[in-house]
């Protein structure tokens, strides 16, 4: 029903009435129930596993798990941190040519799976790859002399993870060096600060939310990386936990290791969290913007910095793409032949993947937005319970997600088990904390006194959310609705575990592909899978919203 000319009845204080609350809390309660039974479920295997199996694992390859998996997240962190904090200071501080341009393109990384980026460095950096094999044919350096970077190290893979989440870090520091207002410099300077003295004391601390937001996203991602870890062989939580599944060792062990990574992840989601809420109690006060820094002899050697990471990150793996994608058409091998993609089973592929993740990210984000207006319109103890069993999911990697809803749906839907349906399942509720973070922070941007108006003119609580609330939070909501839609492209894990005989998406061609060192037949599905992404992730760069907003 629309707004109608009554008394309106609700507490000036509150932006919900009581009635319109139970009822969000009612579609709400489902969801973050589902949400959270894969992680109770994997608790519970783990409880129940034999005590000789705990402490098998705890002896033995718990605590190189435990190295490996902290060593690489740690490098990973640092390096990711490095490159974003120097690319935003060059984009939104220095004076160089079109910032803008530079801003989308430090951006379009994460449309590019780390998985993939492992495959594009191998066949480049790998003994008997393509430098390997430039070297020989072009200087007749003979094979095994040049000296290659390890790259199936952890500081390799560290490298390769950072280079395509380093965009976690560029745009929320880039966002806060933007609205940073240059009379607080001005003021540090006055009180006798020096410009170095003033970026420590002044600029690095106001920075720091962004910053410690955007490397704990940053630490998440690797904890999580199945896919990366896989194809350089680093045994991590993730590797050793899909090992445990799939070779039929002991489930209960994988239970126990995913508890294990899920230990490892709660801090970093608190302290998202955490930081999250911290950002929006931040009062925005008259803002003036800073004038950019001239470089002077420097100027040269950072737009060759930037244009050097522009192409580490993005020009590599679409150049070697895009040669292996022409390459295994024009020049087909036996591989070729055996694996036998063709541009019909390549459109099949693009398609499957592309319903399956539109579908995931319009289920998961109709599902996050009861929990997301509870948490912004009655936030309380009830509301924050909710919203933290809704982001649950956020704890398991792609790989635990799978395993659960296997072992979940064996036992008690077996008829379920081996479907797309099944597969739907899993993605979605892969995607689901981040469709609830990302609605809650669109809806947040709306301001509590529209509501409070439209219920002033009559409307029901229920109207005022239809009529005002969802419209202007639209631009955000349909900016989150794109980064879940990339991040379900991009899953892995999940899809390998769960998708039914026949139904390849383009993630686990690629794997398959891969895994078989067949890099012309891995090619066209992976840059068919970036084109779609960087595509979407250019609708929401031209966003008013802005992607860091969601992230």
């Amino acid at each position: 029903m629309g707004c109608q000319a009554r008394p309106a009845r609700f507490d000036p204080q509150l932006t919900t009435s009581r009635t319109h609350y139970r009822g969000l809390v009612l579609l709400a309660l489902p969801v973050s129930l589902l949400a959270a039974l894969p992680l109770v479920y994997i608790v519970v295997r783990a409880a129940d596993a034999d005590q000789d199996v705990w402490r098998r694992l705890w002896s033995g390859q718990i605590p190189l798990l435990l190295a490996n998996t902290l060593t690489l997240m740690l490098a990973t962190v640092v390096f990711s941190a490095l490159l974003g904090v120097g690319a935003a200071w060059l984009v939104e501080r220095a004076a160089i040519p079109r910032p803008g341009l530079w801003r989308v393109l430090l951006a379009l990384p994460l449309a590019i799976p780390a998985y993939v980026a492992a495959i594009c460095w191998l066949i480049v950096l790998r003994r008997g790859g393509l430098v390997d094999r430039l070297a020989l044919e072009w200087f007749a350096i003979p094979r095994g002399e040049v000296h290659l970077p390890p790259i199936t190290s952890l500081v390799g893979t560290a490298i390769i993870i950072g280079l395509c989440v380093f965009p976690y870090v560029f745009l929320p520091v880039g966002a806060a060096l933007r609205a940073l207002d240059r009379s607080l410099d001005e003021a540090a300077r006055l009180a006798g600060r020096s410009r170095w003295s003033t970026v420590w004391r002044v600029t690095l601390p106001l920075l720091a939310p962004a910053l410690v937001a955007g490397t704990l996203l940053v630490a998440l991602y690797t904890l999580a990386d199945f896919g990366t870890v896989s194809m350089l062989r680093q045994r991590t939580f993730t590797l050793a936990i899909f090992q445990q599944f799939s070779g039929q060792i002991d489930r209960s062990a994988a239970a126990i290791l995913s508890c294990v990574l899920v230990a490892l992840a709660l801090p970093l989601i608190i302290g998202a969290g955490w930081i999250a809420r911290r950002e929006r109690q931040i009062a925005r006060v008259r803002w003036q913007p800073r004038p950019r820094v001239a470089l002077g002899r420097w100027r040269l050697p950072a737009l060759l910095a930037l244009g050097l990471l522009v192409f580490a990150s993005l020009g590599v793996p679409l150049l070697v793409l895009g040669g292996l994608t022409i390459q295994g058409w024009l020049f087909p091998t036996r591989a070729d032949a055996i694996w036998s993609l063709n541009s019909a089973g390549l459109w099949r592929q693009s398609m499957q993947s592309v319903v399956l993740a539109a579908l995931a990210a319009t289920g998961a984000t109709l599902l996050a937005l009861a929990p997301a207006l509870i948490a912004v319109r009655a936030p309380g103890r009830w509301s924050s319970l909710l919203l933290a069993l809704c982001q649950s999911p956020f704890a398991l990697p792609g790989v635990i997600i799978g395993l659960s809803f296997v072992l979940l749906l064996n036992r008690w839907l077996p008829f379920v088990y081996g479907t797309v349906f099944a597969l739907l399942i899993g993605v979605l509720f892969r995607v689901l904390p981040q469709a609830v973070a990302a609605n809650e922070v669109a809806l947040r941007g709306v301001a509590p006194q529209l509501d409070e108006a439209a219920r002033t003119l009559g409307c029901s609580a229920a109207a005022a959310v239809r009529r005002v609330t969802l419209p202007v939070a639209a631009p955000g909501m349909l900016a989150s609705w794109v980064l879940v839609f990339v991040t379900a492209m991009k899953e892995l894990p999940t899809a390998m575990l769960l998708r039914p005989p026949g139904f390849d998406t383009l993630p686990v061609r690629i794997w398959a592909a891969a895994s078989e060192s067949v890099y012309t037949q891995a090619a066209p599905p992976a840059f068919a899978l970036i084109i779609v992404t960087v595509v979407m992730l250019l609708l929401i760069t031209r966003q008013h919203a802005g992607i860091e907003k969601v992230l």
